[in-house]
């Protein structure tokens, strides 16, 4: 095998949509599809294209949609179908990875027809020679199936997009599910199941964690980690504030795990009642309960109360969302530590007023940085919910 099998679409004239999950593509009329060796009966002449649906595994659900497109419009005559036969390294993996391919020919399909444990096969003719496959397009057609195309388009899971937009709600409901079991799952696994490539991922974590905080909910990205360290990129600190993400992930156990106490608690507090008495002091608990700096309790817990648990800039009263910033000038290990240097803050805003992406007018209004305004105008001129000292005033 000379070359990526991605390559070799190209070079003949058919780029993969997506080199990661991408079974087949079609250049106008023409159709080449990738099957498999094991898959392949020489005595028949038939190559399974397409498995009986419910032997596929959620992680083929984008190559999965594609190839049903690509299936009915052979099904249906009029293209000139053809395909080239790989060697799997192992047939029990998933994803399949290519061992070799045979990359001097591709096969004719003469029809597709249904086999009798419900998949589609294809029947092939000779091989063509690359040499002359455009010549071979020229008057080659895949004959109709028989009857109806034979696979409901209700089983279409409609990952196969490149857009990640569309693909966050699964991914979601993938982690929640995740936490159920306390575990976590690398880069690479979460791009291999949902066909992103590295930009799309790292776009579709983003838009998660600002969902998660939206909804004043831990950052469920969290538990998406490196294959080798098992923790999660710097990413996760410098866009959410998340110092620790082993706590972090424990936030997320507890809050969509089995037990479901932690997640009412935070349903009840997310309602919007300002917390008084009992409720107050469970909330006072709760926020030391993230501390991450043992010596900066008093600290934490004199902000958090002078600032009645809500933070100081969008109202947000989820004790595990919040972070006792330092106010601009001051510094814990001079001893600036009383209520008075600082102000409780969520802690995406607290980590943008630390790198100077966002800060405080004169008389006590939110300004902020162009670089972030897309993201977080809703805040811009707002007035402090609690009014800062002059040190806050700074840039």
């Amino acid at each position: 095998m000379a070359k990526a099998i991605s390559q070799f679409f190209a070079d003949l004239g058919f780029p993969l949509r997506n080199v990661r999950w991408s079974w087949g593509a079609r250049n106008g009329e023409v159709l080449l599809l990738r099957t498999w060796a094991d898959e392949y009966s020489g005595k028949e002449r038939k190559v399974t294209v397409l498995r009986e649906t419910s032997a596929h595994q959620l992680s083929d659900s984008f190559g999965l949609d594609e190839r049903i497109v690509q299936l009915k419009g052979l099904w249906e005559g009029g293209l000139a179908g053809y395909t080239v036969i790989a060697t799997v390294k192992d047939k029990d993996a998933r994803p399949r990875e290519i061992k070799e391919y045979r990359d001097d020919a591709v096969f004719a399909i003469k029809q597709l027809e249904l086999k009798a444990d419900g998949g589609i096969a294809a029947v092939l003719i000779e091989p063509v020679p690359l040499a002359q496959l455009a010549q071979h397009t020229l008057t080659h057609r895949t004959m109709a199936g028989d009857g109806p195309f034979p696979v409901d388009e209700a089983i279409r899971s409609g990952l196969s997009t490149d857009s990640y937009q569309q693909k966050i709600p699964a991914i979601r409901a993938w982690l929640i599910d995740i936490c159920q079991t306390r575990g976590t799952v690398t880069y690479s696994d979460v791009m291999n199941r949902f066909g992103l490539t590295f930009y799309p991922l790292r776009n579709a974590m983003s838009r998660l964690g600002h969902d998660c905080l939206d909804a004043g909910e831990p950052i469920i990205t969290a538990l998406i980690v490196d294959k080798d360290s098992r923790r999660c990129s710097e990413g996760l600190q410098a866009e959410f504030g998340v110092d620790d993400d082993i706590i972090e992930r424990e936030r997320c156990y507890a809050h969509w795990g089995p037990d479901l106490t932690p997640k009412q608690a935070l349903a009840e507090t997310s309602r919007g009642a300002s917390p008084d008495g009992n409720d107050f002091e469970q909330c006072v608990q709760r926020f030391a309960q993230v501390e991450v700096r043992p010596q900066q309790a008093a600290f934490r817990e004199a902000v958090f109360r002078a600032c009645g648990g809500r933070c100081a800039i969008s109202g947000c009263a989820i004790p595990e969302a919040l972070e006792a910033a330092h106010l601009t000038g001051r510094d814990w290990r001079l001893g600036h530590n009383t209520a008075n240097d600082g102000l409780l803050m969520r802690r995406d805003l607290h980590a943008l007023y630390d790198r100077g992406l966002l800060w405080f007018s004169p008389e006590g209004r939110v300004e902020l940085n162009p670089l972030v305004r897309d993201h977080y105008g809703e805040f811009e001129h707002a007035s402090l919910n609690m009014r800062p000292t002059s040190a806050t005033y700074q840039q």
